[in-house]
């Protein structure tokens, strides 16, 4: 028996990484001193959920060995057994290997359904980099340059997470988060610097919108597993009214930017960041912002609790400077105050969650009380959050339907608690916003929004100022003829009593044109009229989107026309995302914006770069035989399952491709090369369970695969009788007939034949070929300077080899010279050359060597190097 690898399959039909056994034709045995063959047919049961009872006998039995099985007629990949408890049957052909079992052979207790936590071991890690860079730059105004910049390094027991924001303005940059994650078991635990409440589970929702920048160390319970982006459906909706870009702040960092068309559009909260926040809402056109909302975003990603389970969070640290300046005022600064804080959740009902918690410092207090409810049925979703200082109170409320969503926020802190100066800043404030929208069929939609905001602002000298602002946005869009639509939008501020009617009529002139008319007016009078004609799919680009749009303007309020180009573009490469635009207009207004976002991955075997931002990956790092003649176009078929589904499946054209994933979740990731032709000889899946900066990966070898076949003689011209295949471009070797061999490599990959101590040589010419029957060959003994034994005739002859040549006048000098010497000449083709051998009688040959060793040397230098090959390309195999 010979060494070679196979695969196992597994019982969901997939197969492992190549195994190494010792196998013939009809057995299959594992090699006992092999442990590390040993190891990993010992994982490949685990896998399986194999009991460690039947683990050790099904290892004990490859020991002693399988023969052929019976019980299988027919193609063996198509066998099915039920044994009573376990059958393995190998199927030579194809290097596979079938384990068949009954029930009471698996452990169920190792199934993932009755896992109840994941080990908070991380196996697979790396460093995961991701910014945002944004960029503005227009006419007789400051420039914008701000970068976001979030990096996750995966270590075997958590995490190390930092963010922090760079920008060229007055308040320069900002540390959003340095901090080590953990999570083992049941419980969450953070340490480190948070510039917002660390989320942790779904305690969440009692931190209101408070912004607590803080040094500390939580503790809580946790159920990663749960953790969803149940949240995607949720959008903020807003109206623009010419097209040009739309960028959303929180508290004065830019985390969103994008290009937008006119008419209704929407921000998807899946493009937002976690947590509960106030945004600022700006559109923009030739950069001047005609239109800026206020939004109180909800998009946490919180655990879900059965009936009668309790979730808490417990933290400890000191208060690490205000975003508010409420210290200018006369109130206390505890800042660098020690603080301790408690959440506490329970699920009264299926629907109801009621919570408590306290935050204490030597300064004051705060308590809280909350309850959330959800009704499936109507698909209704509420909380509401009250929180006490010892001189302030808070209230929050938020209500969400279908269609609908309700928002509520109040602030009493008239006499300036030092807590809540801290956390929300010293004034009273009451707002109350409501965001609905609609689509009906046939392309029609509805969209209002609604907001209220009382604010009370507070001098050095306790005098304070009240606002109240009302805003009203109605819209209505629709299709008409030829494909056309219209959108009006109405909007009325208190603020300045306006009432501004808005009317779009986009009608297309082709697959790629469009003309824009669009009427601005008040109560009163039409005030603006805009005409715009757009050139979409600009560049013919898979990628990118590039519009080119020119427009024209008239201003009544302030008798004044002009004109304008929007050139902008937007899309993906590999390794970024990516849009620009450049404004230009008569009336002296010019301008760019960009933005850039891609995430680098760093591990031990290199650095990889995509555009796909996520805080967990898994690698596909195809090796390719690098003496392939041509670059192969389909590498092999992936697929992904997550919690034992099918996740995602596509074909493979790349050597390196980076697949995002979701953190705390289970997959599973397969590699078939089979299915494009090829072999493959490195790793074929990976399973793991994701933590943020898990980075696996899976490394395939891929090669075609080359069949050949040879007759070979020895030097006596007698047939070989038996051929072996060295190397790792070796499959196997099949005698045909008496001498003849049908012999199974690895496009491009080394291999040696030899039969026992003989080399059996292919001609050099035969490294690239497109037949695959390669002749009458031999299988010679071509060690330098070794002597072997011949009979010839009943004549017992010494030979020695003296190397491969190419017919010339030269060479037939030399070997008539050594003939006169005595020698007999042995020659053997090989393809265009000849290896050549001088021959003796036995007794005297050494003493004939020593003589004429000086004409032996000169012919020796007329040797070839490259006369035989180790390594075949099949051009044939490259074109079909």
């Amino acid at each position: 028996m010979k060494e070679s690898t196979v695969r196992m399959r597994n019982l969901d039909g997939s197969f492992t990484s190549p195994i190494p056994f010792l196998t013939s034709f009809n057995t299959l045995k594992l090699d006992l001193n092999n442990k590390k063959a040993i190891a990993q047919v010992s994982d490949y049961l685990n896998d399986n959920a194999v009991s460690a009872e039947y683990q050790q006998k099904i290892i004990d039995q490859l020991m002693v060995g399988i023969q052929g099985q019976s019980e299988c007629l027919g193609k063996l990949d198509e066998c099915e057994l039920f044994p009573e408890t376990f059958k393995i049957v190998h199927n030579y052909n194809d290097q596979e290997v079938y384990v068949f079992v009954s029930p009471q052979v698996l452990s169920y207790s190792n199934l993932d359904e009755e896992l109840v936590y994941h080990s908070s071991l991380s196996q697979h890690n790396g460093l995961i980099n991701s910014f945002d860079l944004f960029v503005s730059e227009y006419q007789d105004q400051d420039s914008i340059v701000s970068l976001n910049n979030e990096t996750t390094l995966g270590l075997p027991y958590g995490y190390l997470n930092t963010d922090f924001n760079a920008n060229n303005s007055d308040n320069g940059s900002e540390l959003y988060e340095a901090a080590y994650h953990l999570d083992i078991d049941s419980y969450s635990i953070k340490a480190g610097h948070f510039e917002f409440e660390p989320e942790v589970n779904s305690t969440e929702f009692l931190n209101n919108t408070a912004r607590v920048a803080q040094n500390s160390l939580t503790v809580g319970t946790s159920k990663k597993l749960l953790v969803g982006g149940q949240n995607n459906d949720k959008v903020l909706s807003f109206y623009a009214p010419t097209s040009g870009g739309v960028k959303v702040f929180r508290d004065g960092r830019l985390i969103f930017q994008d290009n937008v068309p006119e008419g209704q559009n929407s921000i998807p909260y899946s493009k937002l960041p976690s947590g509960r926040y106030e945004v600022v809402l700006e559109v923009t056109s030739g950069g001047q912002v005609i239109n800026t909302q206020t939004y109180q975003v909800y998009n946490t990603k919180s655990d879900s609790l059965t009936r009668g389970e309790v979730d808490f969070v417990a933290t400890a640290g000191m208060f690490s400077g205000s975003y508010y300046d409420y210290t200018e005022h006369g109130i206390q600064n505890i800042e660098d105050d020690v603080f301790g804080k408690v959440l506490a959740n329970y699920q009264l009902t299926r629907s109801l969650q009621v919570g408590i918690g306290g935050l204490f410092t030597e300064s004051g207090t705060m308590y809280t009380v909350g309850g959330a409810y959800n009704l499936i049925d109507w698909d209704l979703s509420t909380e509401a959050v009250y929180s006490q200082f010892e001189d302030a109170s808070h209230f929050n409320a938020n209500i969400g339907i279908p269609y609908l969503s309700l928002s509520y926020e109040s602030l009493d802190n008239e006499l300036g608690d030092p807590v809540a100066s801290y956390m929300y800043g010293y004034a009273d404030y009451s707002r109350l916003s409501l965001n609905s929208s609609y689509s009906f069929r046939g392309g029609q939609s509805v969209y209002a929004v609604y907001s209220l905001n009382n604010d009370k602002q507070f001098d050095n000298l306790g005098n304070s100022d009240d606002q109240e602002q009302q805003f009203i946005s109605v819209g209505y869009s629709t299709t008409t003829v030829l494909d056309s639509r219209v959108n009006i939008n109405v909007d009325y501020s208190e603020a300045t009593d306006d009432t501004s009617i808005n009317l779009l009529w986009s009608i297309p002139l082709s697959d790629t044109v469009e003309t824009i008319v669009g009427l601005t007016s008040d109560s009163d009078d039409i005030n603006q009229f805009k005409t715009t004609v757009r050139r979409n799919q600009l560049i013919d680009s898979d990628s990118f989107n590039t519009s080119l749009e020119v427009s024209n303007t008239y201003d009544r309020q302030q008798d004044d026309m002009y004109q304008d180009a929007l050139l902008a573009t937007s899309g993906t490469t590999k390794y970024a995302r990516m849009n620009a635009s450049a404004h230009t207009s008569t009336n002296g207004t010019n301008g760019i914006n960009a933005g850039l976002s891609s995430t680098q991955i760093v591990t031990t075997d290199g650095v990889y770069i995509t555009d796909k931002a996520a805080t967990s990956y898994t690698l596909v790092d195809i090796h390719e035989s690098p003496n392939t003649e041509q670059t192969l176009d389909e590498k092999g078929y992936f697929s992904l399952k997550k919690e034992g589904r099918n996740n995602s499946k596509f074909i493979v054209y790349n050597n390196e491709t980076v697949v995002p994933l979701e953190d705390y979740s289970q997959y599973q990731a397969n590699f078939d090369s089979e299915s494009v032709d090829l072999y493959n000889s490195g790793d074929s899946n990976v399973i793991v369970f994701t933590h943020p900066g898990t980075v696996a990966s899976i490394e395939p070898r891929v090669s075609r695969i080359v069949s050949f076949v040879s007759a070979f003689n020895d030097i006596s011209e007698q047939p070989i009788t038996e051929v072996e295949c060295h190397g790792e471009g070796c499959i196997e070797v099949n005698e045909m007939a008496d001498g003849v061999y049908r012999v199974t490599v690895l496009e491009g990959m080394n291999f040696e034949l030899s039969a026992k101590e003989s080399q059996c040589i292919l001609p050099y010419e035969f490294t690239s070929t497109n037949q695959m029957n390669f002749g009458q060959n031999y299988c010679l003994p071509i060690a330098q300077d070794k002597q072997i034994d011949l009979i010839d005739a009943n004549e017992r002859l010494q030979a020695m080899y003296l190397g491969a040549y190419e017919s010339s006048t030269q060479l037939n000098k030399a070997l008539k010279k050594l003939e006169s010497h005595g020698y007999r000449i042995i020659q053997k083709e090989v393809g265009s050359f000849k290896a050549i051998y001088i021959a003796h009688e036995s007794i005297n040959m050494a003493e004939t060597i020593a003589t004429y060793k000086r004409d032996i040397d000169q012919l020796k230098l007329l040797a070839k190097r490259l006369y035989r090959t180790n390594a075949i390309t099949y051009p044939v195999a490259q074109v079909n």
